[in-house]
């Protein structure tokens, strides 16, 4: 939210690209949160949030997602479709994960949410993701994270000199970073 926030003020002074990184890029059968380090940071996120559009709710369901990949093969392949329908499915998954208690692990909770971003050709959407056009961009995408920027936790931006910011920071935070 942030970053939207600051590439609204900086306009064409500042391009962000989103890039997939699944923190468990294997499907995890003992991924849990009441009770564990998830839950900690989610309450640490929802306190950080505070400013932003975002309600971080507590998860509630006993099915904690065992993995992120099914959401970001999703976006991948909207993403075919435009930037901008990337940017809505992007924030729509969002939301659905940390406001609606959505299980972005499962496939089918997040084929519902992706339908209703507007002007997507849901068909498309549909073949590219039932197909498996997604998956592969999202893994190469965390390799090369990993690999070249030693990225190990979301968010993390990667400045054009290579500097990183890592962890929800506030906005000023962003800003000091970009001024030269």
């Amino acid at each position: 939210m942030r970053l939207r926030q600051l590439c609204a003020e900086l306009g064409d002074g500042v391009t962000l690209r989103w890039r997939a990184f699944p923190l468990r890029p294997t499907l995890d059968p003992s991924a849990t949160f009441a009770g564990t380090y998830r839950e900690e940071a989610w309450r640490r996120c929802r306190d950080l949030a505070r400013d932003t559009p975002v309600a971080y709710r507590m998860w509630e369901r006993p099915d904690y997602p065992q993995w992120s990949l099914p959401a970001l093969e999703a976006a991948k392949c909207v993403a075919l479709q435009g930037e901008a329908l990337f940017e809505a499915t992007h924030l729509r998954l969002y939301r659905a994960f940390f406001e609606e208690g959505v299980n972005i692990g499962r496939p089918e909770e997040v084929v519902p949410v992706v339908r209703e971003v507007p002007g997507l050709d849901v068909e498309r959407f549909l073949t590219d993701y039932q197909g498996g056009v997604g998956r592969q961009p999202v893994l190469e995408e965390y390799e090369v994270a990993v690999r070249e920027h030693g990225v190990r936790a979301i968010p993390t931006v990667v400045l054009p000199d290579g500097r990183r910011v890592v962890g929800a920071v506030p906005l000023d935070t962003y800003r000091r970073a970009l001024d030269p």
